[in-house]
């Protein structure tokens, strides 16, 4: 794991091994949050696991949706007795690999300033993660939702997806401000992206007119 600001950590890049052009980059983050650190997404490399270790452990994990659910996520539990939280249309596929520890189903807000948004579209039970830290910036935690490949900006459609419903998440991003924006996946992108207000729109607007079709795809 590295660090990408001063409360904030990602994890070592995975690529998955059905990627026959591994492109396409998984991560995860550490939020060193004032109450203890949160993991939100997938942290599979045995030494970013030992790296958790040496930065005081996990105190909460959170997923963005099913597709993170994975042996790391099992292990990290096992090693941290950490709770695992994800959106209650996730729990089915969640509970084939880990059982989760607890659910949410609508906003609500952790420790007053870490603000789960669920944010369907992607998967019925995909969600958001949004905080201010007190270091400055405005960190979005957007799962799949959003991505980055070599032509811009997109939303991740898969066999599951509901477009309605993916438009309206990002309807709903419009309305927030985020000075970072932190992905789980990406293809031939770093999985952050500090963004203006105007570039954040733009981003959203870009991510509208070019969803990018996986349902063909053997990885999703």
């Amino acid at each position: 794991m590295k660090p990408l600001y001063e409360d904030l950590w990602i994890s070592t890049p995975e690529f998955p091994a059905a990627d026959p052009q591994p492109e396409l980059m998984m991560h995860g983050f550490l939020l060193r949050h004032p109450r203890g650190n949160l993991l939100i997404s997938r942290v599979e490399h045995p030494q970013d696991h030992t790296a958790l270790a040496d930065l005081g452990g996990v105190m909460r994990h959170y997923l963005t949706h099913w597709h993170e659910a994975s042996p790391g996520a099992l292990a990290i539990q096992q090693r941290f007795n950490n709770p695992l939280y994800c959106h209650v249309r996730s729990l089915g596929q969640v509970s084939r690999i880990v059982e989760p520890d607890a659910t949410f189903s609508t906003q609500e807000s952790h420790f007053g300033d870490f603000h789960i948004l669920p944010s369907p579209g992607h998967t019925p039970g995909s969600c958001s993660y949004y905080y201010q830290s007190p270091y400055g910036k405005r960190y979005l935690f957007v799962g799949d939702t959003l991505t980055q490949d070599n032509s811009g900006w997109r939303t991740l459609i898969v066999a599951e997806s509901n477009w309605l419903d993916l438009q309206n998440t990002l309807k709903h991003y419009r309305s927030l401000q985020p000075d970072v924006v932190l992905m789980s996946s990406t293809r031939a992108h770093l999985s952050w992206q500090e963004v203006n207000p105007q570039q954040w729109q733009q981003a959203i607007e870009e991510a509208e007119r070019s969803p990018l079709d996986m349902r063909d795809d053997p990885i999703y």
